[in-house]
Formats: C-alpha cells, structure tokens, sequence
C-alpha cells in the first residue's frame, strides 16, 4: 500500500527536473536588432499563447513575461538546444529553461531549428493544471 502512495510523488518529483543542455551559439554576425519580437506571458497555469509557430533559420527575441504573482518557468530544453542561442544568452537557457519570479520578464535571441518541441511549466503540479504547450518551427 505504500508503493502506491510513493509512486504520485515520485513521478511528480521527476516532473521538476531540468535538462542541462549544451547551447548552441550563433554567429556574431546575426543582426538581432532586427529579430522578431515573440511574446510569450506566464500566468497561473497557463502560457499565452500556449502554441508558438516560428520560422525556422529567422531570428527570434523570445520575451517571456510571468505576469503571476509566484514563480513560474518555460522549459523546452530539446529546442533551446537545437536553437542557435546569441552569445551573452546561452547561460540563460543552459537548463533547458527560464526561471521567472513572479512580474519578471526575461528575453532570449535566438534562431529556431525545425521541428515541433514540448512547453511546460516543471512546478509541482503546473503542467497537471494546464500549463503546457508546443513550439513549432517550420
């Protein structure tokens, strides 16, 4: 009976892990002043809008804004690594993710790689009440 009782906990527990990823970093010659802006806002148990489409190979400012009150993260590490991160932003997303407090936002440039990437929030209990996602790069 206690294998039961441990075995929610224990796969929640594994729900908050991160994902250390080794950033790829894109030459110095990509004109981020140019990038697109994509907004993304983090709010309790939810990401607005909760499906990014982005270009593949076209640079990207990624705002992330946590308009909660209390922390929330976006964590897709299969895309910060495959993405080509700005020198001077690859230390933000080195876990796989960006860590907001709450009303904090923080923004990344990058250049997106094709494919379709997993969004979640990894707090205890985030992702089970909605705030999960996809990104699609095309």
């Amino acid at each position: 009976m206690r294998c039961l009782f441990l075995a929610p906990i224990v796969l929640l527990a594994g729900c908050a892990s991160t994902h250390v990823i080794q950033p790829q970093l894109s030459p110095a010659s990509v004109e981020y002043s140019r990038a697109q802006r994509v907004e993304v806002t983090l709010d309790n148990f939810s990401f607005a809008p909760a499906d990014l489409h982005l270009q593949a190979g076209r640079p990207i400012a990624l705002v992330v804004t946590n308009a909660a009150s209390g922390g929330h993260n976006f964590t897709a590490p299969e895309f910060f690594a495959a993405a080509q991160i700005m020198p001077g932003h690859a230390d933000l997303v080195a876990s796989g993710q960006l860590s907001l407090s709450g009303g904090q936002s923080v923004t990344v440039n990058l250049i997106p790689a094709a494919g379709t990437y997993r969004l979640t929030c990894t707090h205890l209990g985030h992702a089970v009440l909605g705030m999960t996602g996809t990104i699609t790069v095309e």
